[in-house]
């Protein structure tokens, strides 16, 4: 296909990124089939085709803020080291139709990794990716950190594989510290292993208020300890705005008490659309906190609103 830059732009707008492209880089296993395609087929110069997520990132990192863009292969890329994200506009894209869970263009790990994948740049697309997290290890305590800002996630699975970290209370499957971040069609945890504590995605003010908006997600756990929560608001969280579109909260295992910890909910808002539900709580937030629990597009009474939210008849703590 013609020279290096339509082949860029043809794979932009297959892979619908929505913008023009800067450089177009790609990470795949030298011995895996893909790369093979990539080198003989589509003729990437080996300036652009990397074995490593690390090396396409250091690549397409060095013209910073430029739509730069990783096409990850459909193979498993296994880490020993943490991610970290520290470029602005550099984008990491999985070469796999969009789905919700177990993607085939995969990041996994072989050592113990305390935080997977840390995003502190702002303006970056992470898409059609599957994160396996977790070992038998109790200090592998969170999945993805994001403190960058205007960062955008779409059909991306969150995993944690394995029982150990979830038996940890600081665990935190996804933590969030900055403004403006965007969910669409996530997939959060999965409904196998046992979720003893911690929380699947907790809300920080790291560096801005976490301002963010999840739409069309799946939140799913199997809990066998009623103390753990879907999410958590810290103290010092900050004024945000929090909302869900569409976004169904579901646990298997044990009914946990609560499904949103509000410690911090003072000056920080959650709304759910009426399009969301949870299912396994007995309660969505303690009745001390309902105000700043909004459900649908009109006005409700905080009694009314946990009972819009929940899945039971009376969810007011």
């Amino acid at each position: 296909m013609g020279n290096l830059r339509e082949h860029e732009v043809h794979s932009a707008a297959i892979a619908q990124l929505g913008f023009i492209p800067g450089e177009i880089h790609y990470a795949a296993l030298g011995s895996g089939v893909p790369y093979g395609f990539l080198r003989d087929n589509r003729r990437i110069p080996a300036s652009r085709l990397h074995t490593t997520i690390v090396d396409a990132y250091d690549a397409a990192g060095r013209q910073n803020g430029n739509n730069n863009v990783i096409f990850l292969s459909p193979d498993c890329h296994v880490q020993t080291v943490g991610l970290t994200f520290n470029k602005n506009l550099t984008h990491l894209v999985g070469m796999y139709p969009e789905a919700f869970q177990n993607q085939r263009s995969r990041i996994d790990h072989s050592a113990t990794i305390a935080s997977f994948l840390v995003v502190t740049g702002y303006g970056n697309l992470f898409k059609n990716l599957y994160f396996m997290y977790g070992s038998a290890n109790a200090t592998d305590l969170n999945c993805l950190t994001d403190t960058g800002g205007r960062n955008t996630y779409m059909n991306c699975h969150f995993l944690v594989e394995h029982t150990t970290p979830v038996d940890q209370a600081a665990f935190d499957l996804v933590r969030l510290g900055s403004n403006e971040l965007y969910f669409k069609n996530c997939f959060f945890g999965n409904d196998t292993v046992a979720w003893t504590n911690g929380n699947m995605i907790e809300f920080q003010a790291t560096t801005d208020p976490p301002r963010a908006i999840f739409e069309n997600c799946i939140f799913l756990m199997n809990a066998d300890n009623a103390q753990v929560t879907f999410l958590k608001a810290i103290t010092g969280m900050g004024r945000c705005l929090i909302m869900f579109k569409n976004c169904q909260f579901i646990n298997m295992g044990t009914t946990l008490t609560l499904a949103i910890d509000g410690t911090g909910l003072s000056n920080g808002r959650m709304y759910f659309d009426q399009l969301c539900s949870f299912w396994g709580v007995t309660d969505v937030v303690a009745a001390a906190k309902e105000a700043y629990v909004l459900c649908g597009a009109a006005t409700y009474t905080a009694a009314a609103t946990s009972n819009l939210l929940g899945s039971a008849v009376d969810h007011t703590a």
